[in-house]
């Protein structure tokens, strides 16, 4: 049996264990699209987004907004909290800031077997690293947009 002193102990291992870790992490949403997140070299953040994996989209990032100052660490998928057939679960994505820069994250809602693969939505995030200046060239700012034939969000598909 573990004593008082014992249990608090591991109480204080168990604690430590979270510092520094997930639950200090910045994490962004769909509603983020289009805002700024400042953040210091080797810091990292997460994306997390709406998908409905039952209806073959997925949430990628855009190969075109990957960069030397923001790298993807892991992402994965989490099921929903409910055992109802089609209900839309998370996408979570893994960030860390890895040099100073500036530049537009861009992830898209496709379902990767469709030839050409068409984005349904689009999320787009300002990321600035050690304070670097965003000076965008015009085609560079970022909105949220649907694109497509279908209005339906992940919830709704």
């Amino acid at each position: 049996m573990v004593g008082l002193a014992g249990m608090v102990g591991l109480a204080g291992l168990v604690g430590l264990a979270g510092c520094g870790g997930a639950a200090d992490r910045q994490v962004l949403t769909e509603a983020d699209s289009g805002g700024t997140l400042s953040i210091e070299t080797g810091e990292q953040f997460e994306v997390h987004l709406v998908s409905n994996a039952s209806t073959g989209y997925v949430w990628r990032v855009d190969t075109g907004s990957a960069s030397a100052f923001v790298t993807e660490v892991s992402s994965r998928y989490d099921e929903p909290d409910t055992d109802l057939v089609g209900s839309p679960g998370t996408q979570v994505f893994v960030f860390e800031a890895s040099d100073k820069g500036a530049q537009v994250l861009r992830l898209e809602y496709v379902r990767l077997f469709d030839q050409p693969t068409v984005p349904q939505q689009v999320v787009e995030f300002i990321v600035r690293v050690d304070g670097a200046p965003w000076e965008p060239t015009g085609d560079e700012v970022p909105a949220t947009s649907t694109v497509g034939t279908s209005d339906a969000t992940p919830e709704q598909e």
